[in-house]
């Protein structure tokens, strides 16, 4: 199998983003080989260097980390003249720009769709906000949390007759950065027919209630509403986990009606396929408060790991609950190299590595994520052709930020 470069090589994005749903498209983009230039306000940068726990320095949280590898880093004051310029020069070097601020800031800055399509025929524009650029809530600010609870998912979240729970990773914003990534994938596939250029929007709202489209048939369409089902299944039985005789959970997913008569046979049950309450999934839905209790029952008689064993055996899906870090040191998630080393200095800082394997391109090698305005200098002359001089009277305006650690050394 021939070896090709990574699919965007010498693509160009510009990347205004900031906290978590922006920056999780744009280092999808730079995993895939694109050249990303992440813009931050001088001094203070992107917000999420200020979230979590430090990691490579004060400004370098284990949330701004994992989400800004493979990126240069250019510190603007969009505030100025000066640097709305620059960035609108750089606009103009650029395939894909990439923006998540609240509907109506960017074109009040004079960086929106149709001024920099103006100056940028082609570009791919791509638009991530809470509810989208129009209607009632649009101006409101949002985050993941107000999503969750606004979307509906930590509605259907939580254990069967307690409150809602959020889902513990930041779902919304990061389906809102994938559904970003396949608009702006796609406009990039299309691009030859609108040489005006393409504006990709995605709401969080959006994004979020479409995590939950295998139930909206029944909630829009019949007028129902999704339980809390805690460790179980709305919509499927038995689709959950069971504790076992130790303490430790163990997780089967008997989905079909061939892994249910699977675990049938596994649990010693060769009757239950036959039994008319049982015998098919709409049935088992409607009986769950009888079978349910009674695979809790036989599920408390072994040990999660002898339950594993039998499972295995029987080939039924099945799986230990596991903690984050127990997930991420397991032999699989370890085989997968799942976990790369972002770190420098001889500082480690693991991060979650792209998990899309091609058998034509190779995975990417990350690079650290930027200091706040850690490659200014580089992006101006590189990019932009600027001279020192220039470069000089712009860092001096406080247009143009740099980090003084790298300019020093």
């Amino acid at each position: 199998m021939t070896t090709v470069q990574r699919p965007m090589k010498g693509i160009r994005v510009l990347d205004f983003t900031h906290a978590a749903a922006g920056p999780f498209a744009t280092v999808m983009l730079a995993d895939l080989g694109a050249e990303v230039i992440k813009v931050e306000k001088p001094g203070r940068g992107d917000g999420s260097r200020h979230m979590g726990k430090p990691m490579l320095g004060p400004l370098e949280s284990d949330y701004y980390v994992a989400l800004n590898r493979n990126k240069r880093g250019i510190a603007l004051d969009l505030g100025t003249p000066q640097g709305r310029e620059v960035a609108l020069q750089l606009a103009e070097k650029c395939d894909i720009v990439v923006q998540n601020f609240r509907p109506g800031v960017m074109d009040r800055l004079g960086l929106g769709f149709e001024q920099i399509a103006a100056r940028r025929p082609g570009v791919v524009y791509c638009s991530l906000s809470a509810f989208g650029p129009e209607g009632p809530l649009s101006d409101r600010p949002a985050n993941d949390i107000i999503m969750q609870a606004v979307s509906g998912l930590m509605g259907i979240t939580g254990e069967v007759g307690g409150g809602p729970v959020r889902v513990g990773a930041p779902i919304s914003d990061f389906s809102t950065g994938l559904f970003g990534t396949v608009g702006i994938l796609s406009a990039l596939y299309v691009r030859n027919q609108h040489p005006e250029g393409q504006h990709i929007e995605v709401a969080m709202l959006d994004s979020s209630i479409a995590l939950m489209s295998n139930y909206l048939p029944a909630v829009a369409g019949l007028g129902e509403t999704v339980p809390r089902c805690g460790r179980t299944h709305a919509q499927i039985v038995p689709y959950q986990a069971f504790e076992c005789s130790d303490g430790a959970y163990v997780m089967v997913g008997a989905f079909t009606q061939g892994f249910w008569r699977r675990l049938c046979l596994a649990v010693d049950r060769p009757e239950w396929p036959e039994d008319p309450r049982f015998e098919t999934n709409a049935k088992r839905l409607e009986n769950r408060s009888v079978l349910a209790p009674m695979l809790e029952d036989i599920f408390r008689t072994r040990t999660r790991e002898q339950w594993l064993d039998t499972l295995k055996a029987a080939d039924v899906p099945a799986s230990p609950v596991l903690e984050l870090h127990e997930a991420v040191a397991s032999e699989q998630a370890q085989y997968n190299q799942i976990v790369q080393d972002v770190g420098r200095d001889g500082i480690a800082c693991p991060t979650a590595r792209f998990p899309v394997r091609s058998s034509s391109w190779p995975l990417a090698e990350s690079q650290t994520p930027p200091r706040i305005g850690e490659h200014s200098v580089d992006v101006l002359q590189d990019v932009l052709g600027k001279g020192e001089e220039e470069i000089d009277r712009l860092l001096s305006t406080g247009a143009v930020g740099v980090d003084r650690v790298d300019v020093s050394s």
